[in-house]
Parts: structure tokens; C-alpha cells; sequence
């Protein structure tokens, strides 16, 4: 394909991140938050002490926006409040999996949580998949073959198929997991994306399952906050012993008193509706120039699977989307057999600036992605 020089010394567009399109008016919302902040009495002490797990305040707010997807806020004392998602996650396997130990996921699965793994000692496994996510049967079998400390998934909008696993899926895993004494690691960072969506497996299963949710993909990454729901009380103090003075997983309090005031007056529902209603009309959008393209998306996702056609490889196609002026990964980074990788890409729709920054990128991947006729 002839890229014309002009587009080819163009800035190139990244389609890389699941970064989520930021509302023109955020930045009129937070110069507000701040002032008030600016205002309160114990400003001058703000930035002296630790959050630790987030204190009673924030893991109040945590709690009342956890509720919308739990349906009820669960009890603060069961929550940590942590500086991301990520960082939740390694506390998570320090304290359920530890060195040594199987970890199971997917086999298409984020890899962020490998790497977690790898710096940890932790071996991880995959298992089957199908059109609804984790197959029960190949998890059992894992279970019984791989004793395995671990199973983690993405049930909702998962990353990065985008398939949004059954209810039915959901509660069958859980049995599993509770049949072999495995815990249920739930990275639901997406979860409040979509209008509708089957509830938690942390809500379904709270006993086996550790509960990982943040704000970065419904908000913005920029705050690096998260809120880690474990089983029990007990559960939580044994994760925050272990943590409170080896890590730098503590919320900083700016973050921490941002979120709190914009999940108590609301602003953080009104970015929730923002993000979600671009994330349509990207999609939309997408589906328009893709038209005879192959691909799994949700109306809500930030990112779309796409299926290669076959006169691509997942690196043919990448060398050829960059002389396009367009940034995408391989999506054998998500596999756990590179070998057995589907030739896909994911394709992130979220993380361009404006709408018109996305169509061109996608405009430029059109003739790439479309099947041939």
C-alpha cells in the first residue's frame, strides 16, 4: 500500500491504550474540586500523612460507588483503598497466590497481570475459552492437574475479546472455585461501562472471590485510585498488615479527596455517562468504517478484537498500520501460547483525543482491516 508522505511525517495516532475520552468540560470540574479543597481546614496537614488503606472517609466513598454495581455498599471494612488497579492486584496475589504457586487465567488475557505474576515468582496457566469467557470444565481440570492457588478473570468487557460473560458463567465458575478451595481474582475495571451488565462474580461469590475495581477506565487514569474488596474483614487486615510499609500502593490524599467529593455530588456519575456515551459513538463510528471487517465489540467497550485477514500476520500488520501513521500492538501480547495466538489485534477506540483524531486513524486502517471482496 502507497502511504502519501504528507500522512507518513504526520504525528502517528496511538490506538494502544485503553485511556478513556475525556469529557472538554473535566477540566472546569476539577479546577472547582480543587479550589474547595483549597478551602477546607486541614489543608496545610493534607500532604503530611499516609491514607494507609484509605481512611474511613474514603473507603465510605469506595463503598457507595461500588454499590452501583453490587446493587448495596458492601462494608468498609472490607475494603483497601489502593493507588490503582494494579496495585490492588499485586497485594491481591502477594496474599491469595504467593511465590511459587499456579496462577490461572484465560488464555487470551490482560498482560499486565503477568507481568505482575513473573515479578513474583508466580507461575501463570491458561485455560480454554469460549464465546462466554473461562469454560468451567477446563478450569476443573486445571484445578484438579495444576493445583492452583488462583483463577483471574475479567468477566465484564473483557480484555480483550470484550466478551461480557453470562450470569449462568459467572455462578458456574464460582463453584468450581469453591468445590476446589481456588480463589476468584475480579478485575472489573470496566465493569461500569455498559448500561447493563450480569452483577460481580464478587457480588455473586463473595466468599471466594477478591474484588478489583478503580477509576481509571470510567474516569481517568490520572487520579490512581482503586478500591479492593476482599472476602472478609479479616481478609483486608491481613492484606494491609503485610502492605503498610513495603509498598507504595497507599492513594496519595489529593486523588483520594477528589474522588471523594465527586463521588458524593456526583460529578463522577456525570464522567461515568460521558465516557460511556463517546464510547458509543465510537464504536458506532468504528462499525461504519469496518463495515467488511471481522471483529468482536460491545456497544460501551473502549477497544475492539479484531479478527486479521488472511493476507495478514499479527507483525505484517502492524509494520503496515504504522506506516499508516497508526500505533497498534500485536494481540499475541495477550496470549498465554504465543504459538496458539489468534492472528488478531485489539484495537483501542478510547484513547484518541477527539472523535475526529479516531476517524482519521481509523480511516487510515480501513483498507487494512476490510475483507476483501
Amino acid at each position: 500500500m502507497n502511504i502519501p508522505d504528507k500522512q507518513r511525517h504526520q504525528t502517528p495516532v496511538s490506538l494502544i491504550r485503553t485511556t478513556p475520552p475525556t469529557p472538554d468540560w473535566l477540566g472546569a470540574e476539577l479546577s472547582r474540586t480543587l479550589l474547595e479543597i483549597s478551602e477546607r481546614g486541614d489543608v496545610t496537614t493534607l500532604l503530611r500523612y499516609h491514607r494507609f488503606r484509605g481512611t474511613e472517609s474514603d473507603r465510605e466513598a469506595g463503598a457507595a460507588w461500588l454499590a452501583r454495581r453490587f446493587g448495596v455498599a458492601p462494608s468498609i471494612d472490607r475494603i483497601i483503598v489502593t493507588n490503582g488497579t494494579q496495585s490492588g492486584l499485586l497485594m491481591t496475589l502477594v496474599n491469595v497466590v504467593g511465590s511459587g504457586n499456579v496462577l490461572l487465567t484465560e488464555s487470551l488475557s490482560y498482560y499486565g497481570v503477568r507481568r505482575i505474576a513473573g515479578f513474583l515468582n508466580i507461575p501463570v496457566k491458561g485455560i480454554a475459552m469460549d464465546d462466554d469467557g473461562a469454560v468451567p470444565e477446563a478450569f476443573e481440570d486445571a484445578c484438579r492437574k495444576l493445583n492452583p492457588k488462583a483463577l483471574f478473570l475479567t468477566p465484564t468487557l473483557h480484555n480483550p475479546t470484550t466478551i461480557t460473560m453470562s450470569c449462568e458463567r459467572r455462578l458456574a465458575l464460582a463453584d468450581v472455585a469453591r468445590r476446589y478451595g481456588v480463589v476468584i481474582i475480579e478485575d472489573d475495571v470496566y465493569g461500569l461501562l455498559p448500561l447493563e451488565a450480569p452483577p460481580p462474580i464478587g457480588a455473586l461469590a463473595p466468599d471466594v472471590t477478591w474484588y478489583a475495581t478503580g477509576l481509571a477506565k470510567c474516569i481517568g487514569p490520572g487520579l490512581k485510585i482503586a478500591y479492593l474488596l476482599t472476602p472478609s474483614r479479616e481478609a483486608a487486615n491481613c492484606a494491609f498488615d503485610r502492605f503498610q510499609t513495603t509498598s507504595t500502593w497507599h492513594v496519595t490524599p489529593l486523588s483520594a479527596l477528589i474522588a471523594q467529593s465527586w463521588i458524593a455530588d456526583g460529578t463522577a456519575e456525570k464522567v461515568l455517562l460521558a465516557v460511556r456515551s463517546e464510547a458509543v459513538a465510537r464504536q458506532q463510528m468504528a462499525a461504519r468504517l469496518f463495515v467488511h471487517a471481522t471483529y468482536l465489540a460491545k456497544p460501551e467497550s473502549l477497544h475492539m478484537w479484531l479478527a486479521l485477514p488472511r493476507r495478514w500476520t499479527r507483525q505484517s500488520f502492524v509494520a503496515a498500520a504504522a506506516d499508516a501513521g497508526v500505533l497498534v500492538r500485536s494481540g499475541s501480547m495477550f496470549a498465554l501460547d504465543e504459538e496458539s495466538s489468534p492472528e488478531a489485534i485489539r484495537i483501542v477506540l478510547g484513547s484518541p483525543e477527539t472523535r475526529a483524531s479516531l476517524e482519521a486513524a481509523l480511516t487510515a486502517l480501513r483498507p487494512l482491516v476490510n475483507e476483501s471482496r
